[in-house]
């Protein structure tokens, strides 16, 4: 929020991703529930939205979003951890050029940030930000975070953390 001057961050709990098997996939509210956990700052806000929506692709879910909030600036933030699968995205060239999106430093293989999709895609923009930055969001746009400490944790994690009848505080995380 601090980089990009967020007025609120929406966390979206999936109902599953379409390229990995669900099958042992907690349910959705469970999920929420433990992200909620985690979160200290208000203006970050859980959501299982996608249920509502009925999407589980995001290109579909931004399409929604956008309709749905036509007066709302979206970025599309993630960890960087996903850049390299991001190919395999439903749409992938298009959504890239629908929304900014924002990638926060993640533990990544070596090399993963730097040969990744989105530099195939002519006409996008790279900008490597630092703390109070505040550039203007715009569509075509990747804004690259690694200003922080990275942080391991995932979704995956989370998951196996539950499952193994841990619970993970935002001390750990």
């Amino acid at each position: 929020m601090k980089y990009l001057d967020l007025d609120a961050v929406w966390w979206l709990v999936s109902p599953g991703n379409p390229l990995k098997t669900n099958n042992n996939l907690p349910d959705m509210h469970l999920r929420a529930d433990m992200c909620r956990a985690l979160i200290k700052n208000p203006h970050i806000i859980v959501s299982t939205i996608e249920k509502e929506l009925k999407t589980t692709r995001t290109f579909d879910t931004i399409t929604a979003l956008q309709s749905s909030f036509s007066g709302t600036d979206f970025i599309w933030l993630s960890g960087t951890d996903i850049v390299y699968e991001f190919r395999k995205w439903y749409k992938w060239r298009q959504l890239a050029k629908s929304i900014p999106f924002a990638f926060i430093g993640r533990p990544t293989k070596d090399g993963v940030v730097r040969k990744n999709a989105f530099y195939q895609i002519n006409g996008l923009k790279h900008t490597n930000l630092s703390t109070g930055a505040h550039p203007p969001l715009k569509k075509g746009h990747i804004y690259w975070l690694f200003g922080e400490n990275m942080n391991p944790t995932s979704s995956t994690l989370l998951r196996n953390s539950s499952d193994a009848g841990c619970d993970l505080k935002p001390k750990d995380v």
